[in-house]
């Protein structure tokens, strides 16, 4: 296998790791559902260029010094009423969450939603990520469900754990891998989701130490 292959595989990897481990919580399944107040941003949204935006590491920073306690797991930059604006997810270590809306220009954080804690999860509908679980669950005994949904907290930890500029460089690196992926044919997908799962029973079991040691390496390696 050439190093292209390698990368490509290592890439695909964390956009497994990173969807189910972070991406797959109610937090994201409802975001874009959020009525958001009549918020008034620095940079209107059709400024293309987006020169003077602020950066997601920076953003993500704004988020967690705005509320008591929690990281920044993911960030987006996009329009909210016609300006454009960081949408920011932070979980606490009990596993709420708090969107929060950071002007790209100024750096002000223009909305911050109150607490939604874990048990109002419950509430939430969300059938897509239900569905992807059972399938990914099939056949396992309760024991072997509850230890893989322990090693994917791990990984969860283990990427919250993770500095805040590398959490922000992962999440930049996982959209653009994202975007390679959505431009594959389905046989390319098909062949790359073997190699991924194969990586996944070599590396999900892996400590919580390890799991991070084996994200700042390949964050270094991107470098």
């Amino acid at each position: 296998m050439n190093r292209s292959s390698k990368i490509t595989i290592a890439a695909i990897l964390v956009i497994g790791v990173f969807s189910i481990s972070i991406m797959t919580t109610p937090a994201f399944a409802e975001w874009d559902k959020t009525n958001y107040p009549k918020i008034q941003g620095t940079i209107p949204a059709d400024n293309s260029e987006q020169k003077d935006t602020i950066a997601l590491s920076v953003a993500m920073a704004v988020g967690e010094n705005s509320v008591s306690d929690g990281k920044a797991v993911y960030g987006k930059l996009t329009d909210v009423n016609e300006f454009l604006v960081y949408k920011v997810v932070v979980i606490t270590d009990d596993h709420a969450y708090y969107k929060i809306l950071v002007d790209a220009g100024n750096g002000e954080a223009l909305y911050v939603s109150d607490m939604i804690k874990k048990g109002d999860h419950k509430k939430i509908s969300d059938k897509k990520h239900s569905d992807k679980a059972k399938k990914y669950f099939k056949g396992m005994s309760d024991e072997q469900i509850a230890e893989k949904k322990r090693q994917f907290k791990e990984m969860g930890d283990a990427f919250r754990s993770l500095s805040l500029q590398d959490r922000a460089a992962l999440i930049l690196h996982f959209m653009q891998m994202k975007l390679q992926w959505d431009g594959m044919s389905e046989d390319e997908k098909a062949e790359k989701r073997l190699e991924m799962k194969a990586m996944f029973k070599e590396y999900l079991p892996l400590t919580a130490e390890e799991k991070k040691q084996k994200l700042e390496a390949y964050i270094q390696s991107l470098n």
